[in-house]
C-alpha cells in the first residue's frame, strides 16, 4: 500500500508540474494561446508557427520542440503528432498540448525525457480541424456533429447547401433526440429504467417512433436534419488509397480538396526527417495501424516494427487493443496514417483514445442500462437530458431527450489527465524507437603498398530502421549514404559478409556508397579500397537517422 501511495504521489506531481493545466477542455481560441505560452516559457526549445488556414480562416498551429544545442532540427529524426482532425474528437488537442508540456517541463529532470528531447525533434499540430473544434465548443450539437470541415456541402443533393441542420428547439444548449408517441411504433420505454428507449420486442406493441435528432424540416422535403454543417471528412481526403465519394463517404472531389489536409501534407513533404507519425482520435480504446483497406499490404519487415511498438502500447494503455484498421475496426480510404506510411514510409499509428469505462458486469459489452448507471453514479446524471414534452411546429407534441454532446466521445474532465498521460507515454515510447545510429567501428587494413581497406560499421540502436522496408521497396525518399573524403577512392560498396570479405561493389562514384537502410537493432558495413595515407573523414548521412562524421588516420 505504501508503494502504491508513493506511485500516485509521483504521478500526481508529474501531471501538474507543467506550464499548462489540464483541468478543462481548451476551446479553439485557447489552443494558440497555450502554444505561445509554451514558447515564452521555453525560449530556444520551442517555436510556434502557423502552417495553414482552415476553410473559415482559422490558424492551424504547429509546435516544434528541438534542443538547438544538440543540432539543427533537420539533423535529427523527428516525431510528428496531430490531433482533432475530426472536429468533434476533442481530446486529441489536449493530448498534443500535454505531450509538449510534459516533454518540456521534465527536460533536465527526467533522464529518459532529457535524452529523448536531445536527439529527437517533435512536430505537434494540436488541432488539424480548427473550424470543427470551434463549432463543437460554441454551438449546440450531438456527440457526432461538426466532425467534418466547414466547407458547405449538398448532402441531400437538392441543389442547396447546408440548408437543413439540427437545431436546439428548446434552447437548452443541447441537440438531443426527437420521439413521437405513435400506437404501433417501433420503440418502447424500458420498464426498469424509463429513460431508456429500446426497440419493442416481438411480443410487444410499440408506442413511439424516433424522428431523428432535434430540429425542423427546413426545406420542406419531409426529412429532418439531412443537410447540416459542411461535410467533407478530413481523414478521408489524403492522397494515398483515396476513393471517390461513391466508395468512401466524405472523400471530397479529389485528394486534398480542403486546405487543412493540404497544409499538413505540404509540411510532411518538406520535412523528410520525420520517422514517426501519431494521429489522435477519440472513441473505442484502439491502437490502430494501417492499412485502412484490404487492398493495401504493408511491407513484411515493417510489420515487425509496428507489432513491437503496438503490442507494448497495449501495456501502456490497459484495455486498448492493437489492431490493423480494416480488420479490427472498419475499412477506410484516404486516411492520414496510410498517407504518411504509403507516401513517405513513416511508421504511423492512430489512437482512439477514450474507452468508455462503463462495463459494470465485466462481459466486454456496455449496455444502455450500464451506461445510464455510470452516468448516475459517476456524474450524478449530468450527461443525459431527461425526456420532456415539446410542441414541435411541424410534428405537434413530441418528446425531447437523450445524451449530451460531451457524453460519448471524451472522458469527463476529472478523468482526462490519465487518458492523455498514458497516450503521451505511448508517443514517447514510439519516439524513443526513432533510428539512433552510431559509427560502431572503423577498421583500416593495409592491402599492399599505398592501398588500404577501410571498413566502417554503422549500428542502429533502436527498432525503427533509417528507411522503412516500404520506402526501400517503393524507392521513396533519398537513400542513406556513406562517404569517405581526403583520400583517393578505388572502389567502394556494402560489405555483405565480414567473414568472407564479400562486397557488393558500387559501379559509379565509389567514394559515396548508397545504403538502402540501417535496419532496426542492426548494422550495415561499408568498405572502401583507398590509395594514400594521412587523415581522412568518413561520413554517414541519413535523412531520418541523422548525420555522423568521424576522422580516421590511414597509415
Amino acid at each position: 500500500m505504501k508503494r502504491l501511495i508513493v506511485m500516485f504521489l509521483i504521478l500526481g506531481f508529474t501531471l501538474t508540474a507543467g506550464v499548462l493545466k489540464f483541468d478543462h477542455y481548451y476551446p479553439y481560441e485557447e489552443i494558440g494561446q497555450a502554444a505561445k505560452k509554451l514558447e515564452r516559457a521555453y525560449p530556444g526549445f520551442v517555436k510556434v508557427r502557423v502552417i495553414g488556414k482552415s476553410v473559415e480562416g482559422r490558424n492551424i498551429w504547429l509546435i516544434t520542440i528541438n534542443n538547438p544545442a544538440t543540432g539543427d532540427e533537420f539533423s535529427k529524426p523527428a516525431m510528428y503528432v496531430e490531433g482533432n482532425i475530426h472536429g468533434n474528437e476533442i481530446q486529441g488537442g489536449e493530448t498534443c498540448l500535454y505531450i509538449a508540456d510534459y516533454l518540456l517541463s521534465n527536460y533536465g529532470k527526467v533522464e529518459n525525457i532529457t535524452r529523448l528531447v536531445d536527439r529527437v525533434v517533435f512536430y505537434i499540430v494540436p488541432v488539424v480541424n480548427p473550424d470543427g473544434r470551434w463549432h463543437f465548443f460554441h454551438q449546440a450539437a450531438t456527440p457526432n456533429d461538426f466532425r467534418g470541415t466547414a466547407r458547405p456541402h449538398d448532402d441531400d443533393m437538392d441543389g442547396l447547401l447546408d440548408e437543413d441542420p439540427p437545431e436546439d428547439l428548446d434552447g437548452d444548449g443541447n441537440i438531443v433526440m426527437m420521439v413521437k408517441k405513435v400506437r404501433g411504433g417501433r420503440y418502447v420505454f424500458d420498464k426498469e429504467d424509463p429513460r431508456i428507449l429500446r426497440p419493442a420486442k416481438p411480443d410487444e406493441i410499440g408506442e413511439y417512433d424516433i424522428i431523428g435528432m432535434e430540429g425542423i424540416d427546413n426545406d420542406g422535403d419531409g426529412l429532418f436534419n439531412e443537410d447540416g454543417y459542411g461535410y467533407q471528412d478530413p481523414n478521408r481526403s489524403w492522397g494515398f488509397d483515396w476513393q471517390p465519394p461513391y466508395v468512401q463517404h466524405g472523400a471530397g472531389r479529389y485528394p486534398f480538396d480542403i486546405p487543412e489536409t493540404r497544409a499538413v501534407a505540404e509540411f510532411l513533404k518538406t520535412h523528410p526527417n520525420i520517422a514517426g507519425f501519431q494521429d489522435f482520435h477519440n472513441f473505442g480504446g484502439w491502437i490502430l495501424r494501417g492499412p485502412g483497406s484490404p487492398g493495401t499490404r504493408y511491407h513484411y519487415s515493417d510489420i515487425k516494427v509496428f507489432d513491437y511498438i503496438g503490442k507494448l502500447g497495449e501495456k501502456i494503455l490497459p484495455g486498448y487493443k492493437y489492431v490493423v484498421s480494416w480488420k479490427g475496426l472498419y475499412t477506410t480510404y484516404g486516411a492520414s496514417d496510410d498517407f504518411a506510411y504509403g507516401t513517405f514510409g513513416i511508421f504511423s499509428f492512430t489512437n482512439e483514445e477514450w474507452k468508455i469505462q462503463q462495463d459494470f458486469d465485466g462481459d466486454g459489452k456496455v449496455t444502455d442500462k450500464e451506461r445510464m448507471k455510470w452516468n448516475d453514479y459517476i456524474l450524478n446524471g449530468a450527461n443525459f437530458v431527461k425526456w420532456h414534452r415539446f410542441n414541435h411546429p411541424q410534428l405537434g407534441e413530441i418528446l425531447l431527450g437523450g445524451w449530451k454532446k460531451w457524453s460519448t466521445r471524451m472522458p469527463p474532465v476529472f478523468m482526462l489527465p490519465e487518458v492523455i498521460h498514458r497516450n503521451a507515454e505511448f508517443v514517447i515510447f514510439h519516439a524513443s524507437q526513432m533510428p539512433q545510429i552510431e559509427i560502431a567501428d572503423i577498421r583500416v587494413e593495409k592491402v599492399k603498398g599505398k592501398i588500404y581497406r577501410v571498413t566502417m560499421t554503422v549500428l542502429n540502436k533502436k527498432s525503427i530502421p533509417t528507411r522503412s522496408g516500404w520506402a526501400v521497396s517503393k524507392k521513396i525518399g533519398r537513400p542513406d549514404f556513406a562517404r569517405i573524403v581526403g583520400v583517393k577512392v578505388l572502389s567502394g560498396g556494402i560489405l555483405i559478409s565480414p567473414y568472407s570479405n564479400q562486397v557488393r561493389l558500387q559501379e559509379h562514384g565509389p567514394d559515396r556508397v548508397w545504403v538502402d537502410s540501417v535496419p532496426g537493432h542492426g548494422t550495415v558495413r561499408i568498405q572502401w579500397l583507398v590509395e594514400g595515407k594521412g587523415k581522412a573523414r568518413v561520413i554517414f548521412d541519413s535523412r531520418k537517422g541523422g548525420k555522423l562524421v568521424r576522422e580516421v588516420r590511414i597509415k
